[in-house]
């Protein structure tokens, strides 16, 4: 037992710090290019698939939850998650239309239940990601980094039906951006290479109760307190002569550097949610709703000049706005300890969302609306699972934001749970 132990929690460490040192693209897409990057979903790949509703849930026991920590209360099994997701789109702009793909490794989490009224959970997560390249015979312009998001989290069970939780999060990461634009013989080359770092805090709360002795009925909700994304780097200024696979020389004497920074505020944001469902967990229907005020940006790092959907700079106005997000989703197990028939033990879950994404592009809010549904499907003794989502939908509206997204999202994680503290009996 103690050599098993020991042997997960190496492979957990192995890959925390795998995911740390990964640095390879983890997003494409031209919006990217505003702020920090697009932003990762907090909800895991099975809420996903369930539109996002992450807030309130009733098959939490086996699972690990990241977004309310309240909902950690309820982890009754020591929990593995790891999860990874293909992004694809279409992508039309003023001036094209192209296809762009990119896999991520998204999150890494670890949970132990704490008794029976408490569970924690800690891990390391995608937040945020930089991943674009435009190429013309005008200009060359290119970004990759990202933000991770380290966290742990606790949730206990203070009174009946009520529970509470606290989250800590890190946030760290590298960027580098590049902005070349292309004169007859050399080229004005700009780069930006910076660190992020923050610190946030995040407070949760589920109730639940019994209705009419079969149904349960939850309320839950969590607010992230304001916080700030500091970023520290340098910009480069170069006269360059442009060699292969946009490689630049810099032409002796030109070359400036300066050392700036930046700063993301991010004022407080809120989750509220209520949901229905089977008190033995054979189904559940939940709706959520998310509010955060505009972010504000200061400071040299994020003054850079921003290419997004078109070949002239000037021509695209852009900015930040109040976010606001609608989650529906649910699931059904038919026969959730089924001996004969596996069809009747899968998780079946399907949701819907809407979500103004706060980026005004070019006078109008950008807006996500989406379907998803996925499986999950019990491997060994019902306790561990993988777990599947697919996600259709579109992402800006070409008549609004003169671009737009229409992507197809597909995630893949692996739920591995056990009695890794049960005291054995022997008779």
């Amino acid at each position: 037992m103690k050599q098993s132990l020991k042997n997960k929690l190496f492979a957990i460490t192995t890959l925390l710090c795998i995911n740390i040192h990964a640095q390879e693209r983890q997003v494409s897409s031209l919006l990217s290019n505003f702020g920090l990057g697009i932003n990762f979903s907090e909800a895991t790949i099975s809420e996903r698939a369930q539109g996002g509703l992450s807030v309130v849930g009733n098959n939490n026991q086996e699972a690990i939850t990241i977004a309310n920590p309240a909902l950690l209360s309820d982890l009754k099994l020591t929990s593995l998650s790891l999860s990874a997701q293909v992004l694809g789109a279409t992508v039309e702009t003023r001036d094209d239309e192209f296809d762009s793909s990119s896999v991520a490794l998204s999150n890494i989490s670890f949970g132990v239940p704490l008794g029976k009224k408490g569970g924690l959970a800690l891990g390391l997560r995608i937040d945020s990601s930089v991943g674009f390249e435009v190429d013309s015979s005008e200009f060359y312009n290119f970004g990759n980094g990202t933000v991770n998001h380290a966290y742990l989290g606790f949730g206990y069970k203070v009174y009946k039906g009520l529970s509470v939780g606290l989250q800590l999060n890190q946030y760290f990461g590298k960027t580098e951006k590049r902005r070349a634009d292309q004169g007859v013989q050399q080229a004005l080359v700009r780069d930006f290479d910076y660190n992020t770092e923050g610190t946030a805090t995040k407070i949760g709360l589920e109730y639940k109760y019994n209705f009419y002795k079969t149904y349960e009925v939850h309320l839950g909700a969590y607010g992230v307190l304001a916080y700030d994304v500091r970023a520290d780097g340098t910009f480069t200024r170069f006269l360059g002569i442009e060699g292969i696979e946009n490689t630049f020389s810099p032409i002796v004497g030109t070359t400036v550097t300066q050392d700036v920074s930046g700063t993301e505020k991010n004022p407080f944001r809120s989750v509220i949610g209520a949901g229905l469902g089977d008190k033995d967990g054979h189904w559940f229907l939940g709706v959520s709703y998310e509010n955060q005020d505009a972010l504000e940006y200061t400071g040299d790092v994020f003054n850079q000049t921003l290419q997004s959907s078109s070949t002239s700079v000037d021509n695209v106005s852009f900015g930040f706005g109040t976010r606001t997000k609608v989650s529906l989703g649910g699931y059904i197990i038919p026969k959730k300890n089924a001996l004969k028939n596996y069809l009747n033990k899968i998780h079946y879950r399907a949701g819907l969302k809407y979500e103004k994404t706060g980026l005004i592009l070019n006078n109008n809010s950008v807006k996500d609306l989406g379907m998803s549904f996925g499986l999950g499907l019990p491997v060994g003794r019902n306790v561990s699972y993988v777990n599947v989502s697919v996600e259709l939908g579109r992402l800006g509206e070409f008549s609004e934001n003169q671009y737009e997204e229409k992507y197809l999202n597909i995630g893949l994680n692996f739920s591995l749970a056990d009695w890794w503290f049960k005291k054995r009996v022997i008779d």
